[in-house]
C-alpha cells in the first residue's frame, strides 16, 4: 500500500496539489460594531469580501444605508465601490454626505436594464480592475445590487418585446418564475468570479409574505431559492418598534428601531442579532444613527451608566443621550465609544417569534 505522501505525489502529477481553502480574510465595516459582531463575531468585522451577501427587509428599514456603509469601508481600504441601481432610486448627494466618494474611478454607478447585464458588468469590471492592477491586490471591491426584487431577467424583457399587443395583466407561470430561473442559472458562475476577483457582492432585497402559512416564517424574498443557497451572509431586517415623540394621535414618528437577524452565515455563528436606530430626515431620506445606537447598546450592556430621564454619565457629568450622540458625531469621536466595547460579549438569543417575523415592541418615547 502506498503512503499518503506517495499518493499525494501521484495525484499532484495528474490534478495538481491541493488548493488553498476558500476562506474569508477581509470584512467591510458596516459602521456599527454590534452589527459587525452579529455578522462576523468581531467588532471590527462585518460584511464578507469575496462573497455574496443579501440584505433583505421592508421599506424604510435602512438596507441601502448599510450597503452604502460597506461601500465607504471598501474605499477606505483602498478599494473601489459600485452601485447597480435597478430601482432607479440611488441618491449620490446623500451617499456623498455620509462619506462615499462618488468620483468616477473610485465609484461606479450604473443603471442596468436586466439581471444578466448587471452581473456581466460587475464581473467585467472586477476582471479589468484585477488584471490591470488598478488597485492593490488586497484592496476590496464592493458592488451593491439594488434590489434583487427589481432586477428584470433577460427572458422577461425579451418576452415583453414580442408581446407588444398583449395586455400587461396577461401573465403566465413563466413570467412569475423568470427571475428565479435566472438566479438559478447565473449565480453559480457569478460566485466563482466574485471569489476570484475579491468582490463583495451585496444584493438588497424586499420581503413578501407567503399566503396561508400558519407555522414557520411567512416571509420570503424574491428571486427564488438560489440566492439563499449562494449567500454567505443573509441579513433579515425588521422594524422592531417606532421611535416617536408624544403619544396618541399627536405622536410624531421620528424613526424606527431596526432589528437585524443574520439568518444565514458561513463565516460565523448564524442567528445572531443586533438592533439600531434608523431616523427619518427632513429631506425624505433615512439616517443610520450609529452614534445614538451605540450609546443605547452600551447602556443596555451596563457599560455606560444610566442616570435616568434619558441621560448617561459621561466625563463625570450627566448628559442626554441625544446630545452626547450629536457631539460625538460632530467631533468624529466614535472611537471613544468603541473603547467601551466589551472584550467578551454574548449576543442576544434570537427567539423563534423573531425568526418568524412575529415580534412586536412598544413605541420608544423620546424626550421632548
Amino acid at each position: 500500500m502506498a503512503s499518503a505522501s506517495d499518493i499525494a505525489k501521484h495525484l499532484a502529477g495528474l490534478i495538481g496539489a491541493n488548493d488553498e481553502e476558500a476562506t474569508v480574510s477581509q470584512f467591510l465595516d458596516t459602521g456599527y460594531a454590534p452589527l459587525n459582531y452579529a455578522l462576523s463575531s468581531r467588532w471590527d468585522g462585518g460584511i464578507a469580501v469575496g462573497r455574496q451577501v443579501e440584505i433583505a427587509g421592508p421599506s424604510t428599514s435602512g438596507k441601502t444605508a448599510i450597503a452604502t456603509r460597506a461601500m465607504i469601508a471598501a474605499q477606505a481600504m483602498g478599494g473601489i465601490a459600485g452601485f447597480f441601481d435597478h430601482e432607479r432610486s440611488f441618491s449620490g448627494a446623500l451617499a456623498k454626505r455620509i462619506g462615499l466618494d462618488v468620483t468616477p474611478g473610485k465609484f461606479i454607478y450604473k443603471k442596468p436594464r436586466t439581471f444578466e447585464d448587471s452581473l456581466t458588468m460587475a464581473v467585467r469590471a472586477g476582471e479589468l480592475i484585477r488584471k490591470q492592477k488598478l488597485i492593490a491586490p488586497e484592496a476590496p471591491i464592493c458592488f451593491v445590487f439594488d434590489s434583487l426584487a427589481s432586477m428584470v431577467p433577460q427572458s422577461a424583457l425579451m418576452d415583453m418585446k414580442t408581446k407588444k399587443d398583449r395586455d400587461m395583466t396577461d401573465r403566465n407561470m413563466n413570467d412569475n418564475t423568470a427571475l428565479a430561473r435566472a438566479t438559478s442559472a447565473h449565480l453559480p458562475t457569478f460566485n466563482l468570479y466574485i471569489e476570484e476577483f475579491g468582490i463583495s457582492a451585496i444584493f438588497t432585497n424586499q420581503i413578501r409574505m407567503k399566503i396561508g402559512v400558519v407555522y414557520g416564517d411567512p416571509r420570503k424574498t424574491p428571486g427564488g431559492e438560489s440566492p439563499y443557497f449562494y449567500d454567505t451572509q443573509k441579513l433579515m431586517l425588521g422594524a422592531a418598534s417606532k421611535i416617536q415623540k408624544g403619544t396618541g394621535e399627536n405622536a410624531e414618528i421620528l424613526g424606527v428601531e431596526v432589528s437585524g437577524v443574520v439568518a444565514k452565515n458561513k463565516v460565523s455563528r448564524p442567528f445572531l442579532r443586533a438592533s439600531w436606530r434608523f431616523i427619518f430626515q427632513e429631506d425624505g431620506f433615512g439616517k443610520f444613527d450609529v452614534e445614538r445606537s451605540l450609546i443605547e447598546f452600551l447602556v443596555a450592556e451596563k457599560l455606560l451608566e444610566d442616570k435616568g430621564a434619558g441621560r448617561v454619565l459621561w466625563d463625570g457629568k450627566a448628559i442626554h443621550k441625544e446630545q452626547l450622540a450629536r457631539r460625538i458625531e460632530a467631533n468624529k469621536a466614535l472611537a471613544e465609544l468603541h473603547a467601551l466595547l466589551p472584550k467578551a460579549y454574548e449576543p442576544p438569543v434570537v427567539a423563534e417569534a423573531e425568526l418568524n417575523g412575529e415580534s412586536e415592541a412598544e413605541p420608544i418615547q423620546e424626550a421632548a
